[in-house]
């Protein structure tokens, strides 16, 4: 019953999808590289790339709906896309409080941001990978 669910995935949706996540992922890591600019005047890459991180989210987040993804798949698309657009608000945050010098609270939502970062990755390489499953599922071979 889910693999003729599967199927009714077209190619399509699955190439925007992987293309869609692969994006995300490739947005993190110039996240994390804009993140050595911190305390510079180049700081505002950061909110660059959280928001395109944010609206990345939001975007996956829509177009799983669209898709018709079921199942794990479903599941992992949107835990992908939640925590891009938790990453936005949360560094938020952890920048007002730096600026305002509350190093605890600072060190807390740093903390949660590890969390979710983690989370956003554990949603990449399980989305992709089941998306290349459904891919399969999909051939003409099958």
């Amino acid at each position: 019953m889910a693999d003729e669910t599967h199927h009714n995935m077209s190619e399509e949706n699955l190439r925007r999808l992987t293309m869609l996540v692969a994006a995300l992922a490739v947005i993190y890591v110039m996240t994390f590289l804009s993140g050595f600019l911190q305390d510079t005047q180049l700081n505002f890459f950061n909110y660059i790339f959280f928001s395109l991180l944010f609206i990345g989210g939001i975007v996956l987040m829509s177009t799983t709906v669209t898709s018709k993804a079921t199942g794990k798949t479903r599941a992992f698309l949107f835990l992908t896309g939640i925590a891009s657009t938790l990453l936005l608000i949360f560094y938020i945050g952890y920048e007002w409080f730096r600026l305002k010098g509350y190093r605890d609270l600072e060190g807390s939502i740093e903390a949660l941001l590890y969390w979710i970062t983690l989370l956003f990755w554990i949603g990449v390489v399980v989305s992709l990978v089941l998306i290349r499953r459904l891919k399969g599922l999909n051939s003409p071979q099958s």
